[in-house]
């Protein structure tokens, strides 16, 4: 078991408290064991258990509505994005599966585009039996010879 010293026990009160059940698990052995050790360790203790008591007695009155709103502005504000970076971010994603599903979504459009462009292109020196052709040639990815 490590020793505590008289000043480190002093800080023990001055953070947690006269309550033992309030110090650290790593701390509180020690701590307890110079408190039946010493007189002076019992009168810290004592007066930052009538310091807890003082402190507990005094009533908290609620924040009012405009410095809560005050807060929760500051805090959860919004940083100024511009266009560029708003674009990148969603396109990036926020999550694990949108890292993967939305790029490969980004490069699907111009793909199924260009598949609907094709399929629709008409030329006016194109019967259509040669037009038909042309839509089965191109969906088959081949010549039209």
């Amino acid at each position: 078991m490590n020793k505590i010293t008289h000043q480190r026990f002093s800080q023990l009160l001055d953070t947690y408290g006269g309550n033992s059940k309030r110090w650290p698990l790593a701390e509180r052995a020690a701590a307890l064991k110079l408190l039946e050790e010493s007189t002076e360790a019992c009168r810290l203790q004592q007066a930052a258990l009538n310091l807890d008591k003082l402190l507990d007695s005094v009533p908290i009155a609620p924040p009012k509505v405009k410095l809560r709103q005050l807060i929760l502005d500051q805090h959860y504000k919004e940083p100024v994005q511009d266009a560029w970076q708003c674009f990148i971010q969603w396109f990036i994603g926020t999550s694990v599966r949108e890292h993967f599903l939305r790029p490969a979504f980004m490069l699907i459009i111009p793909l199924v585009f260009g598949i609907l462009l094709g399929l629709n292109l008409e030329t006016a020196s194109m019967d259509e039996n040669m037009l038909f052709a042309e839509e089965v040639n191109l969906l088959a990815l081949s010549s039209t010879e």
